[in-house]
């Protein structure tokens, strides 16, 4: 299993790391542009993302991610936002989840799961 953790911090990544199952390989990208180019050079089977304060198109972000084949599912931490429909999400492809910043321990360890669950199913039904 490959995570990508999308954050200017290299905090975000070292706890995902911590609360994922052994064996998950954990990459990061401080950018957008970063994450775009990992999901079309090397694409992993999931990501995690900070929204920054700052506007990016995020959404044309998860488009890239729900096109993939298989899609790659999306969890979005933010500050700013507390859900799909906040974030201008609603209707995106991929259903991504949101949870808002900051995030009980226990809350973001069952984001991840289901996040690792919906990327194993989605790997599972390509072949």
């Amino acid at each position: 299993m490959r995570l990508l953790v999308v954050d200017e911090s290299p905090l975000l990544p070292w706890t995902v790391e911590r609360l994922s199952p052994a064996g998950t390989e954990v990459a990061s990208a401080r950018s957008l542009e970063a994450a775009r180019r990992l999901l079309v050079v090397a694409p992993p089977d999931a990501v995690v993302v900070s929204v920054p304060p700052a506007t990016l198109p995020w959404s044309e972000f998860q488009q890239l991610c729900a096109s993939r084949q298989p899609p790659v599912p999306v969890l979005y931490l933010s500050c700013l936002f507390g859900s799909t429909a906040e974030a201008g999400f609603d209707g995106a492809a991929g259903r991504p989840e949101f949870l808002r910043k900051p995030v009980e321990r226990a809350d973001f360890e069952a984001a991840l799961g289901r996040l690792i669950d919906e990327a194993r199913v989605a790997r599972s039904s390509i072949g």
